[in-house]
């Protein structure tokens, strides 16, 4: 049966794991695919090689995007890396080309139901423990895990079946390229600023997360957390709304084991719970999940990591914490635990006022003032470090006291210099990392290997 795009001209934009994705997608159901891409060819042989593997015919436009990459398009599939305002989209909607991304092209196909995950704080690790719920439960022949969380749905499609159940990563800049994307259940987990550097404003951010639910109808779910702004998001679609709070945990995930450190970890297996109790999942089938979740997946590096303790000295490593809010949890989480009845196991010191806190790169326009207090309360020192520290200086003036370094390994050396024992020296910087590092992860890899060079 001729599919959706069978015969069909499309330029996707984006020549990554997403874009490679789409289009060995689209080319499979009988499309005709150009690709391209801002970078030359010279830095893309890897990808050129495996484009031309599935489509020996494609078109590449590499080095650029120019007009003749959507001369003959009829329909555009952009990779969440690309900006949807850029010169050559701009005149492709003036054309009235259609514009998709890879979650609308894929989620078109896709023929299991999906639980979509989305939040500025936490949702990696709340996909991995949904599907470690989902899969206890044992209701659906494959959990599939994709998204934002390294897998594109694009993919995945081809090898699922109507038992089998997604739970995706949905991040803002996947969701702001869909139409019709329709998820069985949708977790929003928080909405805090982020990326505005991208999407310039907040509400703009929160429109493009809004998207997850938009389709949704009184058959699907809301998962939505009762104490933070996105429970708004309850009034914008037909979903039935399921709430949680940390404030009165259930008793049913109190699981001894818990893998993970940290009150915001504590939030985000609430909200796995919560669609664990929609499909059905019992309390015993929680239990035992929780205790034997796997702390393993990559997702999980770089991500409030103790890497090492020397002469008393703890350093932790959250260099995936690009926002405002990934910092704000990892400093909450050096406090004493809140949550009552809920034991939230931390490698860390519960005393106040023992943080050198590394910060900096590319900052995303971001707004420092919530960390404001918990820096007065609980930060020795700020130790700035990137392209983008203006803003972080003038915020945290006469908040902390400031330290300059011009590299990750002068960074490490000054929290290790001042720090006493029982302090800890913390990477969680709030930016982006392009200033200096291909992504979060070599920011990481620095920080620790910063960290083993330091004399027992």
């Amino acid at each position: 049966m001729p599919s959706l795009f069978s015969g069909k001209q499309i330029t996707v934009f984006g020549l990554n794991r997403s874009g490679l994705a789409v289009a060995e997608l689209l080319v499979s159901l009988g499309a005709s695919v150009a690709v391209t891409d801002t970078r030359p060819a010279v830095a893309l042989s890897a990808e050129i090689a495996r484009f031309q593997g599935f489509a020996p015919n494609g078109r590449l436009y590499l080095g650029g995007h120019p007009a003749a990459c959507i001369a003959n398009a009829e329909l555009i599939v952009v990779s969440p890396g690309v900006p949807l305002d850029i010169p050559i989209l701009c005149e492709a909607r003036a054309r009235d080309i259609p514009i998709w991304g890879e979650l609308e092209v894929s989620s078109r196909v896709c023929p299991a139901p999906i639980v979509a995950i989305t939040g500025t704080k936490g949702k990696s690790t709340t996909t991995l423990l949904t599907a470690a719920l989902l899969e206890a439960g044992g209701l659906f022949e494959k959990v599939c895990v994709a998204g934002n969380i390294g897998i594109p749905l694009a993919a995945e499609v081809q090898c699922l079946t109507r038992r089998d159940i997604v739970v995706l990563e949905a991040s803002s800049f996947q969701l702001e390229s869909t139409l019709t994307f329709h998820p069985k259940v949708s977790v929003i987990l928080n909405i805090s600023p982020d990326h505005l550097d991208r999407h310039g404003t907040m509400a703009a951010y929160a429109a493009a997360k809004q998207l997850v639910c938009t389709n949704q109808t009184a058959a699907d779910w809301i998962v939505l957390n009762r104490h933070d702004d996105s429970a708004r998001f309850a009034a914008c679609t037909a979903a039935q709304a399921i709430y949680w709070t940390d404030s009165e945990p259930p008793e049913s995930w109190a699981a001894s084991g818990f893998p993970l450190p940290g009150v915001h970890n504590v939030q985000n297996a609430l909200a796995a719970l919560s669609v664990a109790k929609i499909f059905g999942v019992t309390p015993e089938q929680v239990r035992r999940a929780l205790e034997n979740f796997d702390r393993g997946h990559p997702a999980f590096a770089h991500a409030f990591e103790l890497v090492k303790t020397v002469n008393g000295v703890q350093f932790i490593n959250d260099s995936k914490a690009t926002n405002v809010a990934a910092v704000k949890a990892a400093l909450a989480s050096l406090r004493p635990c809140s949550v009552g009845c809920v034991p939230v196991p931390r490698p860390l010191s519960a005393e106040t006022k023992n943080v050198w806190l590394i910060m900096g790169g590319v900052d995303k326009g971001n707004d420092y003032t919530p960390l404001t207090a918990l820096v007065r309360r609980q930060v020795k020192g700020a130790i700035l470090l990137g392209s983008h520290v203006e803003r972080l200086e003038a915020s945290f003036t006469g908040v902390t006291e400031i330290f300059h370094a011009a590299t990750m390994a002068e960074a490490v050396q000054i929290g290790y210099t001042h720090a006493a024992p029982g302090d800890v020296v913390l990477l969680s910087p709030a930016n982006a990392s392009f200033d200096r590092y291909a992504d979060y992860k070599a920011r990481g890899d620095a920080f620790r290997e910063a960290v083993h060079d330091i004399p027992s």
